[in-house]
């Protein structure tokens, strides 16, 4: 069952489930394989789930907005590989990839730099909770 809740919370975003992962009895490898995983579905879901969402606003307010632009300069500037590796801290993985699809990202470099970027948080996450239980097992 804690599996599952942790699917379903890494799925929306990676960080939610980390308070269940550290109070869980267990091994915490597969809980961080079942973060990556849930986290590279959800940020497939999310960019996919977007392309609607893209046309009602480019219907709705076009191009040449203001959005559009501010947003044309930051893609410009990091493209869609700093947007997919930046993702989970920006906004989390879901919100940032439907805010970059909306607002023009290339669906398939984004969908790849958003699972490496997914995964490189989700590595980050192990390596620093596993690193803080060892340094306070140490204190002992």
């Amino acid at each position: 069952m804690a599996l599952f809740t942790i699917f379903l919370l890494g799925f929306l975003e990676i960080s939610l489930p980390l308070p269940i992962v550290i109070v869980m009895d267990g091994p915490m490898e597969p809980a961080f394989a079942v973060i990556g995983i849930s986290g590279s579905v959800g940020s497939l879901f999310f960019i996919y789930l977007s392309q609607p969402i893209r046309r009602w606003v480019v219907r709705r307010w076009g191009m040449d907005s203001v959005i559009f632009t501010r947003t044309e300069r930051f893609m410009v500037k990091y493209g869609a590989a700093g947007v997919g590796l930046l993702a989970p801290m920006i906004l989390g993985h879901a919100a940032t990839a439907v805010g970059a699809v909306v607002l023009g990202a290339p669906t398939r470099k984004l969908a790849f730099w958003m699972i490496a970027g997914v995964w490189l948080w989700t590595v980050f996450y192990y390596a620093v909770i596993v690193a803080g239980a060892a340094w306070l097992v140490g204190i002992d």
